[in-house]
């Protein structure tokens, strides 16, 4: 069976609360500052 849309799956006029979970590579930083280098991943 096919998966859903996005976009049919949450309303847009509805407040939805989600629990996400991203892994990275080798430890990489995904969202935010990087303590070790400084760099700023906000773009991602």
């Amino acid at each position: 069976m096919a998966r859903l849309a996005r976009a049919e799956l949450f309303a847009l006029n509805e407040v939805a609360i989600v629990h996400v979970i991203n892994r990275t590579v080798r430890r990489c930083l995904l969202l935010g500052n990087d303590p070790l280098t400084g760099k700023n991943y906000d773009h991602r």
